[in-house]
């Protein structure tokens, strides 16, 4: 439920920062003659396209897409003519400066020109488009983008948008173990008096926190009736008090001192998985929101008759979050393998019918859909849909993709 409120809490100031900037995503073409001196409205064509004019040359020039394929098309004419010979490129560039140039090609049995070069997803540029006939040339200039965002570092800050730098990996297969917490029994002192005799004074209480080298009483010794301090010899906290001002010590535990700065994992591992865990692997140990990267280092019997073995593992604990008894599970890394370029499970979105992540360059955001290939839950191997370097949000990428379906600029040709 925690998690679901700081969601909520996060997608609300989300919103409440876009306003008063006047964060909308403009997703109008700006077009213009060869130089940028003529700019236009966009205007649709009778094949559903966007018709540019320059003088007596008007050229219709669409994306069609079917069978999960994208090609142009275009459209020429001359005074009002169909155009039959003539050369006409394009160039697109994508966010990030990927540039690709694009020959149109018209053949006798159909009335229009269309490229045959393959266009990935997403269909997002920016556009020129060079015609050079007999009588001449025309260039015009345009954008054409979908599944893109603008946000100022400021407001992604405040939204919490994070991102990383995409690169090689390693996917890991893992086994999930249970057990829980236990104190190290390095760490615990059990403090008799050296010199039997009666309880003078005590300096500690139950649940006191102790240096090593404190005085935790003192104790008059029977046989010198000479009176002398009983130190503690570790560090920690006290957990057990068995001592009394004017009591005869004897021979029994006058205080219990248990270090917690470093506990035990103690994992239960059931024969079928026997073969599986060795010393030396890697574990995560996870409890209540609380995480610990740690090492295998014993596979020992559980003892007592039970049926498994006890696989320990070191939790460093210098803040004293981690307490003894807590249930705890541990994903143990039993294989590795490298991969050429992964991304982290949390910057996945499902977006139309792909999986994409959200690539940034400067302030702008934008889709990037891909084809993946092998997971651990943490990290996903990417095929083909990025490239090593590309930074891409990990955090909050939601925020992003209800912004871009908002703004209807999610599939714009």
């Amino acid at each position: 439920m925690s998690r679901l409120n700081r969601t909520l809490k996060l997608a609300m100031l989300f919103l409440i920062l876009l306003v008063p900037q006047g964060w909308v995503a403009n997703f109008s073409y700006a077009s213009g003659s060869h130089g940028g001196e003529h700019h236009q409205e966009e205007s649709k064509g009778p094949h559903g396209g966007r018709l540019l004019e320059q003088g007596d040359l008007v050229v219709e020039l669409a994306l069609v897409e079917r069978s999960g394929k994208a090609e142009f098309r275009a459209w020429i004419q001359e005074d009002g003519k169909a155009l039959d010979n003539a050369e006409l490129t394009l160039t697109l560039v994508r966010l990030g400066g990927e540039s690709q140039h694009i020959a149109l090609y018209r053949d006798a049995n159909i009335d229009y020109w269309r490229s045959q070069e393959h266009l990935a997803e997403p269909h997002s540029f920016d556009i020129e488009l060079s015609l050079i006939h007999k009588r001449g040339r025309a260039k015009w200039q345009f954008e054409s983008h979908e599944g893109r965002v603008k946000i100022d570092e400021s407001t992604a800050e405040k939204a919490g948008i994070k991102t990383a730098i995409a690169a090689p990996g390693v996917i890991q297969e893992r086994i999930t173990l249970y057990g829980k917490t236990t104190i190290d029994h390095r760490s615990l002192s059990h403090v008799r008096a050296r010199y039997p005799g009666t309880v003078v004074t005590i300096e500690k209480a139950l649940g006191d926190s102790i240096q090593k080298g404190e005085k935790l009483a003192t104790i008059e010794s029977n046989d010198s009736l000479q009176t002398y301090s009983l130190i503690a010899p570790i560090s920690g906290q006290i957990i057990d008090k068995q001592a009394s001002r004017g009591e005869f010590s004897g021979d029994r535990v006058l205080f219990t001192i248990a270090n917690y700065k470093q506990i035990w994992a103690e994992l239960q591992v059931f024969p079928t998985r026997r073969g599986q865990i060795a010393r030396g692997q890697k574990v995560s140990i996870t409890a209540d929101g609380l995480s610990f990267d740690s090492t295998i280092v014993s596979l020992a019997p559980g003892g007592n008759g039970t049926p498994f073995a006890i696989a320990r593992a070191m939790i460093e604990n210098p803040e004293d979050i981690w307490t003894t008894d807590l249930m705890v599970q541990g994903d143990v890394v039993t294989h590795e393998s490298p991969a050429p370029l992964v991304v982290e499970n949390q910057a996945l979105q499902p977006f139309r019918n792909w999986t994409v992540v959200f690539v940034k360059v400067g302030d702008a955001y934008e889709i990037r859909p891909l084809e993946l290939g092998r997971t651990d839950g943490r990290v996903t191997e990417v095929l083909s849909g990025l490239n090593p370097g590309d930074r891409y949000v990990t955090e909050n990428s939601y925020l992003i993709k209800a912004d871009i379906e908002k703004s209807g600029a999610a599939h714009h040709h």
